[in-house]
Parts: structure tokens; sequence; C-alpha cells
């Protein structure tokens, strides 16, 4: 399947010393199958670099997904599993790497999303608050 990276430079390899620490999944880089969702990103940090953003295509096995060389983390859909995960990459405390996955898949924390984890972490809302307001989601 092809997978899509936006940036503001087209990336002809994956350095993950170059990626930023604490996000949802870690140091990690993030792809998605979503042409659209790539350029929309392209485009904000292009503009945060003064320069036109660029999207970048890779292809994707899906059976890395079975291949024991990899190690595989899948979450299906955001529950307690997921939260939990990205509460302990989203830890500030350290810029230490939280896991050592290879790959993971799961549902993005878009800005919707991503305020209300800001509003748990920043102890404004309670889990069960968190979940409640994204039940729609």
């Amino acid at each position: 399947m092809q997978v899509f990276h936006g940036s503001y430079i087209e990336i002809h390899e994956i350095d993950l010393t170059k990626c930023q620490a604490n996000k949802n999944f870690g140091r990690d880089f993030y792809v998605t199958k979503f042409r659209k969702q790539a350029e929309i990103w392209a485009e904000i940090i292009g503009s945060l670099h003064d320069t036109k953003g660029v999207v970048t295509e890779f292809t994707f096995y899906e059976r890395a997904f079975a291949d024991d060389t990899y190690k595989t983390l899948r979450f299906a859909e955001y529950n307690e599993e997921w939260f939990d995960f990205v509460i302990l990459n989203r830890d500030k405390s350290t810029m230490e790497l939280r896991h050592d996955y290879d790959i993971i898949e799961g549902p993005i924390a878009d800005d919707k999303v991503q305020n209300k984890i800001d509003l748990y972490l920043n102890g404004k809302i309670t889990r069960e608050k968190f979940f409640e307001m994204i039940s729609h989601h």
C-alpha cells in the first residue's frame, strides 16, 4: 500500500534522530494512507518553515505486521490501551524513547482529540471525561 508523509522537505531516507520526541507514538516517523491528509500537513509545516510543503510517498508492505523481524503494535480505535500509550509517550519529563516498537498503527490525534489530551495532561479533565468527550469522534 502507498503511504504518505507531509513535510517541508522531501524525505529520501527515514532518520528517527531528526524526528521530534514526545509525540503521541513517541519519536517516530508518521505516515498516512490518505494523501490529502499528508498534503494538508505539508502545507502547514511548509508555511512554518517559509517554504512549500512536500509530500513524500512510500510503499508499505502490510505483511510487515506478520513478519517476526519487526516488533509491531496496532490500535484499531481510540481505547484505553491507545490512551495509555499516548500518555506514556507524551511525558516530557525525559526525551528517552518509551517503547521499542518498529511499526505502530492506530488512530491519530487530530486537533480535536489533541486538545482533549492536553486538557487531561494539564489536569483539567479526567480520563473518563476524555473518553466521554471523544465518544462520537
